[in-house]
């Protein structure tokens, strides 16, 4: 992301579209890192540092975000696997529409 950032910051003309691209590719990397989390809790504790990290942003990006990443930290909770995950699942999915196509182009 710092390359990225280094290469759009040499860009001489106008607007603040490569704001937006680093924000929209940070963006895509914290759903990538929810939804990878409640694929693979079922079988492991995913609970880490990137992925709290992850959910603080979304929980500063949209309007119910600190609703959703507490529900989600719930679902990483939940004693039974299966359903551990189904929840995961559930609400990474929430997320991923609140946060919506049009701000991931």
């Amino acid at each position: 992301m710092t390359e990225k950032k280094k290469q759009l910051g040499n860009v001489a003309f106008g607007g603040n579209w490569s704001e937006e691209l680093v924000d929209k590719d940070q963006l895509k990397r914290m759903l990538s890192i929810i939804e990878r989390a409640a694929r693979e809790c079922a079988s492991r504790d995913v609970r880490s540092r990137p992925l709290e990290k992850a959910l603080e942003e979304i929980s500063l990006t949209i309007e119910k975000g600190p609703q959703l990443t507490r529900r989600f930290m719930r679902a990483l909770s939940e004693p039974n696997p299966g359903l551990r995950q189904m929840e995961a699942g559930r609400v990474a999915r929430i997320i991923r529409r609140s946060v919506g196509d049009y701000r991931l182009g």
